[in-house]
């Protein structure tokens, strides 16, 4: 069983990597090409051929990648959990939601996606995923989202039945981690896989091996009573958990349902056996893209960064600056034209007439009171500078971020129209952060699908807010209802889905404050109502005091109002 797992492993990593074989080199070059390492944006023959000229970089697609990135981490994910069956009710979908955030929290997602989602920007994709740990002096586990490093290192099936991830260590930490294995690496590595600059020459190489496993998979409606207060549970059969256990413990099946699924399995491997290996919940792979720009052509998908279509033109505009550079600089050595009795006896002075600057060049005059002439300087061509501001121009047109995007002074002059034209740049771009919020949703379902798994015993759980405030809930606790034993908060009872959208506030209390403050200004008739409530949904400091001062002049007006029309004025406070 072991070697068909390993045979079979490798099998579908030589499919993996025939299939990003094509991707892996522009994912580099782009790399390169966006940060400027190892003078990426110069090609190799092009500085063969320049040799001592110089080969200047002006870098204007980092900005690029910072503008759409920044903004990136500027939205937040509203997010909330709903029911989707009649198994799911409200109060768990909101412990649930709870979770989520909190997962989120201790996570350090918001560093997470945004290391992901620039490498999508730079290079095309990026690459999370979400594993379980055990908490510290304990036997429960927590749910985290993980970065990975190197996207390159991480090889996922285009229809993500299975999925690599590869790594590499000394064979002392080999031994001292599996004492018992043998040296044996997993396979070759891809372009942008390998780590010679970081570890010695004695490495082996192991792989995380995610895989979906077809099964027929059965399950049962159950319920342990006939009393209201307990809803029906939906539970799977297996060897352990039969129909014949379930009648013995108190169970009363409704129905059962046969059906084809799957099961996500994850083993660590090297050449030729499996070091560790074990069932992972849920149906989806533990990995999660994002993928950058993608457009699929006969079937094959080619992920594109956002900087693929400027590389030519800031090549362009590269080339003319350093053109332009070394015409300007050869300027001041233009030669001078002399005869051998002009400089006759002062050859030291004249030949370091290009590197001193001497206050006077003494030279003998001629018989016909000739004297030393230079030549005109080389003239920078007019037309160099014109293909510098078309490649300067095309840069932004290839990319669609403009200046009004960056704040920076454009040829628009009103407001209106620089507003729209930083919002062409927006939607030019959208796709990209839409991406970066499809991932995160996909993320959200896979934990939805962890959560019942691993948080099954009965346990406090730290939950979150939508405005970070953190609160406790007891969840799986068995309570004593009408003389019947019941599970409260149990998070096993139906089938719940995420829905979110990508939003430029902190959160939702911050758009419903700017909404509340519009209706204020348009309405100033309802500001003694809508104040405190803004008060309340904002956050600076002294808050309490501005909203214990706007409770207090609403009363006043209350008690002003009742005063004007006869009626005793309401009572504010109690016993």
């Amino acid at each position: 069983m072991e070697d068909e797992i390993i045979a079979k492993a490798l099998k579908k990593f030589k499919v993996v990597q025939s299939a990003e074989a094509l991707d892996r080199p522009p994912f580099i070059e782009d790399l390169e090409f966006t940060y400027n390492v190892n003078d990426g944006q110069w090609p190799e023959e092009v500085k063969k051929d320049r040799k001592n000229r110089p080969c200047l970089t002006a870098n204007k697609l980092r900005k690029f990648v910072s503008q759409v990135a920044n903004r990136e981490r500027d939205m937040r994910m509203a997010m909330k959990v709903r029911p989707v069956d009649n198994l799911g009710d409200d109060r768990t979908a909101a412990i649930y939601d709870g979770l989520l955030r909190h997962i989120e929290y201790q996570s350090r997602a918001d560093e997470v996606y945004t290391y992901a989602g620039e490498y999508a920007l730079a290079g095309g994709w990026g690459y999370w995923r979400i594993l379980s740990e055990y908490v510290p002096d304990g036997f429960e586990q927590e749910i985290f989202i993980k970065r990975i490093d190197n996207p390159l290192s991480t090889y996922l099936d285009p229809r993500e039945k299975f999925c690599f991830i590869r790594d590499s260590m000394t064979k002392e930490d080999f031994e001292n981690e599996y004492p018992d294995a043998q040296y044996s690496s997993f396979e070759n590595c891809s372009l942008g896989d390998d780590y010679n600059l970081w570890y010695e020459n004695d490495k082996i190489f192991i792989a995380e091996y995610f895989y979906l496993e077809p099964y027929d998979k059965t399950i049962a409606k159950v319920i342990r009573s006939a009393s209201l207060n307990e809803e029906p549970k939906v539970v799977e059969l297996t060897k352990d958990i039969t129909e014949e256990f379930l009648s013995f413990n108190g169970f009363k099946i409704l129905k059962t349902r046969k059906f084809k699924a799957d099961k996500v399995k994850w083993a660590k491997v090297t050449g030729h056996e499996i070091l560790e290996s074990r069932d992972l919940p849920g149906t989806m792979l533990p990995l999660v893209r994002v993928n950058g720009d993608f457009v699929n052509i006969n079937g094959k998908v080619y992920r594109r960064s956002l900087i693929r279509d400027g590389k030519d033109p800031q090549r362009m505009y590269n080339y003319w600056l350093s053109s332009m550079t070394e015409t300007v600089a050869l300027a001041p050595k233009a030669p001078y034209m002399v005869s051998a009795q002009e400089i006759k006896g002062y050859d030291k002075e004249w030949g370091r007439v290009n590197i001193d600057n001497l206050p006077y060049l003494p030279f003998n005059m001629g018989p016909r009171g000739d004297r030393p002439r230079r030549e005109l300087p080389p003239q920078v061509p007019t037309g160099a500078g014109a293909m510098l501001q078309i490649a300067d121009k095309d840069i932004p047109d290839t990319i669609g971020l403009y200046e009004a995007s960056f704040g920076e002074k454009s040829n628009e002059r009103t407001g209106i129209a620089i507003q729209r034209r930083s919002s062409r740049g927006d939607l030019t771009t959208y796709h990209f952060p839409d991406n970066l919020r499809r991932a995160i949703l996909q993320t959200f379902r896979i934990i939805i699908e962890w959560i019942p798994v691993i948080y099954d015993t009965e346990r406090i759980v730290r939950l979150r807010t939508e405005e970070n405030k953190t609160y406790t809930e007891f969840i799986n606790k068995t309570a004593l209802i009408n003389g019947m034993p019941t599970i409260l908060n149990d998070l096993s009872i139906g089938r719940y889905d995420i829905e979110g959208d990508i939003k430029s506030y902190s959160n939702r209390r911050q758009e419903a404050v700017e909404s509340m403050t519009y209706v204020v200004q348009t309405s100033p008739q309802v500001a003694p109502f809508l104040l405190p409530i803004i008060a309340e949904a904002s956050d600076f400091p002294f808050v309490d005091k501005v909203r214990e001062a706007m409770n207090e002049y609403k009363a006043l007006l209350t008690r002003q109002q009742a005063q004007k029309q006869g009626s005793p004025a309401p009572e504010t406070g109690g016993m």
